[in-house]
């Protein structure tokens, strides 16, 4: 049976860097530097964008996508 998902305002308490982490699995890397994240995304197909985007945006973070070499960065600002 698949993991029933808590859309992200249900607790904005949250841990955001830990609900990352778990949202974005194997499909990624998630950093926390001075209150921002920067997720390297590993899998760009299975990863699971709309999740990430709603984590972040829901708690008023500045999101921006960008490309280092190869690799696809979210970085989440507050």
């Amino acid at each position: 049976m698949a993991e029933k998902r808590t859309p992200p305002v249900a607790d904005p308490t949250a841990n955001v860097e830990k609900e990352l982490s778990r949202i974005v699995g194997d499909m990624g890397i998630v950093e926390e530097a001075s209150g921002a994240y920067r997720v390297k995304v590993a899998h760009s197909r299975a990863f699971p964008w709309d999740d990430v985007f709603k984590q972040l945006l829901y708690r008023d973070f500045k999101v921006e996508v960008t490309k280092h070499k190869a690799d696809l960065i979210i970085e989440g600002r507050p």
